[in-house]
């Protein structure tokens, strides 16, 4: 019933699209792409929790915002195109960037995440990493110059930098968990970063961008496919058996209690039930009760008892196993809590999903609003394959909650999900699928660094590569890379950043905020260019007061240090207003 009316509203919009020119065709599209996003926070926020009404026994919520929503959304931007009338044939390399500047690791990671731990806010984010780049790829091309505006270019360059940090932290993080340097994995991908988009030119006019992406969309798919044959198990089914759950808990042949895993990060763990843990190598086992602090020296084959409301921290390279149907420490109450969360309708879940939609969506208009490589024609290939990638991953957090919920203990949130290949496929094979997933966000990576290098050609204006003044030295590989600072800059400061710990999504969340907030708010706010430098200062001076105060901002506000758009966007658009008011009232 629900394709057949999806279907009857389809043959609708591309009739009335015929009728309609191409400016006034894509704006429609983007109210309607605008509209599906907010019938999901709508029916997050409506009274009555309508959302977590079940349909053949997953939310209603859930099969909009995984579905419903980013189907209607793929098959709007094919009737928009469709109805602009086709200028050739659908060039392939084009659609391959428009996906692969989006669609890189981190972004995937946060899709399989969220609904891994079932987060608050997963459905409208989402639906949002689904929808964001086709609204900003309706949206007419712009170009703001360093005349206009100095800050945009130096914010666009800034937004790609953070979100290379972003990737190759997600990258080491990966290599970290699966035993192998997290300092050696970032350093070949960036230096394959480099060479990347060294050769973007080929990879665009010979196609093989759209082969380097498909190379990393296979690496993503194959590990997943797998585990579902493993575990033969649909998604829905799965869903359905982890939302009928009293408790999440390990499972009789999961690592943490067979054999036992090693801690490849420090943790926090609180216990809400009894349990007995035991060290496999020694280690120091620190246990916070109600009033005191006790320590363990622990040896291997030591056990220790915990007890309802106790907190046990231990640091990096502990080697633990704990009970089978016992609670997961950190993970949802229950199942129900884990498909539909109690907080899902108050305000702060609220704020955290506008924060997320608000700078995935400006993030997007901001870096794609110069675009050069990404044509219309191209759009609804990359809108299906960014569909299917998404759901991918959403495939992804579900399999890993039903079949290995305590994947996050002791390992990045983002890097978790990557490890349920080895959680559930038997030694070597799993361990080698875990690589392959682990290659698959390598490629989509440096095809990722391929597309975001041309939009910063597009950005900056350059039609050629930057002289720079070591282009005469060494031999011809290096002197064609270093033909490229500004690429090299970004690159290799994304990639020295990573030495310093640092969450891969707040990254991402922090540089689309960037763009969202000095780009994106002061242009709405009014077509002056002095009106929109005033917002786009007032937006620089607020992001930055958040990263150096928002760790120190009370818990009720800390949505601002996760989504600092948040805060900075408004103070932009009202900076820009304000001048606006005031240039009219001198006239």
């Amino acid at each position: 019933m629900l394709g057949f009316r999806i279907t009857i509203q389809g043959v609708a919009w591309e009739r009335y699209n015929r009728a309609m020119p191409t400016a006034a065709r894509r704006r429609a599209g983007v109210a309607t792409l605008l509209g599906l996003l907010a019938g999901a926070l709508l029916l997050m926020a409506a009274p009555g929790n309508p959302g977590a009404l079940r349909l053949a026994g997953i939310s209603l919520l859930w099969w909009y915002a995984a579905l419903a929503a980013p189907l209607a959304a793929v098959l709007v931007v094919a009737a928009v195109e469709r109805g602009a009338g086709a200028k050739g044939a659908v060039p392939a390399g084009s659609a391959a960037l428009g996906v692969a500047a989006w669609a890189s690791p981190v972004i995937l990671a946060v899709v399989a995440a969220s609904v891994f731990s079932g987060a608050a806010e997963a459905p409208a984010a989402v639906l949002a990493i689904t929808v964001a780049p086709l609204i900003a790829l309706l949206v007419p091309a712009t170009h703001e110059t360093v005349r206009e505006n100095p800050v945009a270019p130096v914010a666009t360059g800034l937004s790609i930098g953070l979100v290379l940090w972003a990737n190759l932290s997600l990258l080491g993080d990966v290599a970290r968990a699966l035993g192998y340097p997290r300092w050696a994995a970032t350093l070949v991908a960036a230096a394959l970063a480099l060479m990347a988009v060294r050769l973007r030119a080929d990879f665009v006019a010979g196609g093989k961008g759209l082969t380097l992406l498909c190379a990393g969309v296979l690496g993503f798919v194959v590990p997943v496919a797998v585990v579902a044959l493993t575990v033969a198990v649909s998604p829905w089914s799965a869903w359905r058996d982890v939302a009928s759950r009293p408790a999440l808990t390990f499972g009789e042949r999961h690592s943490w209690v067979t054999e036992g895993r090693t801690l490849t990060a420090p943790v926090a763990l609180e216990f809400t039930e009894a349990h007995r843990v035991t060290a496999l190598a020694p280690a120091t086992f620190r246990v916070f009760e109600l009033d005191r602090l006790r320590e363990w020296q622990l040896r291997a084959g030591d056990a220790l008892s915990l007890r309802p409301g106790d907190r046990l921290v231990l640091d990096a390279g502990a080697r633990l196993k704990f009970e089978a149907g016992k609670r997961v420490p950190g993970a949802a109450a229950s199942g129900a809590a884990w498909a539909d969360p109690p907080e899902r309708g108050t305000v702060s879940t609220a704020a955290r999903a506008l924060g997320a939609v608000f700078s995935l969506v400006g993030g997007a208009l901001a870096l794609f609003r110069s675009r050069r490589a990404v044509a219309g024609e191209g759009l609804p290939t990359g809108a299906g394959l960014l569909f299917v990638l998404v759901l991918i991953a959403a495939c992804l957090g579900i399999y890993s909650a039903y079949a290995a919920p305590g994947l996050s203990i002791g390992v990045p949130a983002l890097a978790a999900v990557f490890g349920l290949p080895a959680a559930v496929v038997p030694g070597a094979p799993g361990r080698t699928l875990a690589l392959v997933g682990a290659a698959g966000l390598l490629m989509l990576f440096l095809a990722t660094a391929t597309a975001l290098r041309d939009i910063l050609d597009a950005t900056l204006d350059r039609s050629s590569r930057s002289k720079s003044p070591f282009v005469s030295f060494g031999p011809p590989a290096v002197r064609a890379v270093l033909a490229d600072p500004t690429t090299v800059i970004l690159v290799v400061a994304a990639a020295a950043a990573v030495l310093w710990p640092g969450d891969a999504s707040r990254l991402l969340f922090a540089g689309l905020g960037l763009t969202a907030s000095i780009i994106v708010a002061p242009g709405l706010a009014g077509a002056d260019r002095w009106a929109r430098l005033a917002g786009s200062l007032a937006g620089m001076i607020a992001l930055a007061g958040v990263a150096t105060y928002g760790s120190r901002l009370p818990g009720w506000a800390g949505v601002v240090w996760t989504y600092p758009a948040l805060a900075a966007a408004p103070l932009a658009w009202t900076a820009s207003r304000v001048w606006n008011v005031a240039a009219a009232s001198r006239r």
